[in-house]
């Protein structure tokens, strides 16, 4: 497996994992890595199906752990020994399963977008077979136009079109390994982390305000409901976003 990553900037560690669609230039292109890069090192990681990595094939070559095991061999190539870590959508997970096994490696955890409680292991089944069908047969098509339909703002063009050039089968395997992640929920595991933990989620992808629920369970979680936005918007909004973000790292960092 190749896997693609580069470095900016300098200070303390700060990892930035995205999820299904997408590379790791996204986060230059939502304007957020120049600012961050001036206070930390950032490592953007085009994990594995993504931009410049590799894309095997198959549900197991997308396991929780394997993705979760790509972020510390990546720590361990770069010689870091612990990291902050921002994931957004389903990057949150290797993030959260990160802080779960390797705290060691964890200084803090910035997870954008929503969690919610789990479905049983046979709704879990059923749904990511109806959704592979789907995706099957329609590409990101329908996963962006239940985007657009949550937003009150167009999410901009250029940020549907990268989701678009993003390899849709790796997106499937991921879908159909989920059910072989045994017992790992994030919503169970979310309570027990020890590690500083900020969730920035828009308010109308969490309308029941489950992030609200599970934070207020976690010794060491914080929440920013930003007004207005749905999942897409609320993690490009460079100015509403960044504040709470420098100032979460701030307090956390790594002297």
């Amino acid at each position: 497996m190749r896997l693609a990553y580069r470095v900016e900037g300098s200070g303390p560690a700060l990892l930035l994992h995205l999820g299904a669609g997408c590379d790791s230039g996204l986060w230059g292109a939502a304007g957020l890595v120049e600012p961050l890069a001036r206070s930390y090192t950032c490592v953007l990681f085009d994990h594995r199906g993504h931009g410049e990595s590799d894309i095997p094939r198959g549900p197991e070559a997308y396991h929780l752990d394997r993705l979760t095991a790509d972020v510390v061999e990546l720590l361990d190539h770069l010689g870091i020994q612990h990291a902050a870590f921002w994931g957004y959508s389903m990057g949150i997970s290797p993030g959260v399963r990160l802080a779960e096994t390797r705290p060691d490696r964890v200084w803090a955890l910035i997870a954008s977008g929503a969690v919610g409680p789990p479905d049983s292991p046979e709704e879990v089944a059923a749904g990511v077979n109806q959704r592979a069908a789907e995706f099957r047969e329609h590409g990101w098509e329908n996963l962006i136009a239940g985007f657009e339909k949550q937003e009150p703002d167009p999410i901009p063009a250029w940020m549907t079109e990268r989701i678009r050039a993003t390899d849709i089968g790796q997106f499937i395997d991921t879908l159909l390994s989920i059910p072989s992640w045994d017992g790992w929920e994030e919503w169970e595991v979310l309570p027990t982390l020890t590690v500083p933990t900020l969730f920035l989620t828009g308010e109308l992808e969490d309308r029941d305000d489950d992030v609200g629920r599970i934070v207020g369970r976690m010794p060491n979680g914080q929440r920013e409901r930003l007004h207005g936005l749905g999942h897409i918007n609320a993690f490009l909004a460079r100015d509403r976003v960044l504040p709470h973000v420098q100032r979460f790292l701030a307090n956390h960092a790594p002297s």
